[in-house]
C-alpha cells in the first residue's frame, strides 16, 4: 500500500511538471461501476467469500473507496497514459498496467485480469468507468465482508 502512496505522489508531481491532466474521458460512470459488482461477483464466487474487514466499516469503506481511487489515477490515469503517450499500441499499455497491478495489488493473477478489464475501459473512454469499477469493487468487498 505504501509503495502505490509512493507511486501516486510521484504520478502528482511528474504531471504537474509536463503539465498535464488526467483524462476523464465521456464513458459512464455507470457502466464502470456496473462492471466493478459483476468483477466483485466473480471474486465472491472464486474464493468462497471472506468474512474479515479493516476496522469499524464506515472507516473501510472510506479507506477502500480513497485507495482505490487513489490505484487507478497511478495505474491508469499515470502509467497506461504514458506508455500510450510514447507511443505503445494500446494492447501493450493496457498489458502494462495490468502487470504493475498483478505485482503491487493484492491478488496477484487476479487482480492482473481485473487491469486488463480496466485498462480496456481506459483506453476505450477514459478514467471514470474504470475508476467506478474499481470502488464499486472495493467497497462493495468492505460491505460483503460485513455479512
Amino acid at each position: 500500500m505504501l509503495v502505490l502512496v509512493a507511486l501516486l505522489v510521484v504520478a502528482a508531481i511528474e504531471m504537474t511538471i509536463r503539465k498535464q491532466s488526467l483524462h476523464w474521458g465521456s464513458f459512464g460512470a455507470g457502466i464502470g461501476a456496473a462492471a466493478g459488482v459483476v468483477a466483485l461477483g466473480a471474486a465472491w464466487l472464486a474464493t468462497g467469500g471472506w468474512t474479515d474487514y479493516p476496522g469499524p466499516p464506515m472507516v473501510a469503506l472510506v479507506f477502500a473507496g480513497c485507495f482505490a481511487f487513489a490505484a487507478e489515477i497511478v495505474l491508469r490515469g499515470w502509467i497506461v497514459q504514458r506508455a500510450l503517450e510514447f507511443r505503445a499500441p494500446a494492447w501493450l499499455a493496457i498489458v502494462i498496467g495490468a502487470a504493475v497491478e498483478a505485482v503491487l495489488l493484492p491478488g496477484g493473477v487476479g487482480a492482473g485480469v481485473f487491469g486488463i478489464g480496466l485498462g480496456l475501459m481506459y483506453v476505450r473512454g477514459g478514467l471514470r468507468a474504470p475508476v467506478c469499477a474499481r470502488v464499486a469493487f472495493a467497497c462493495g468487498a468492505v460491505l460483503l465482508g460485513l455479512v
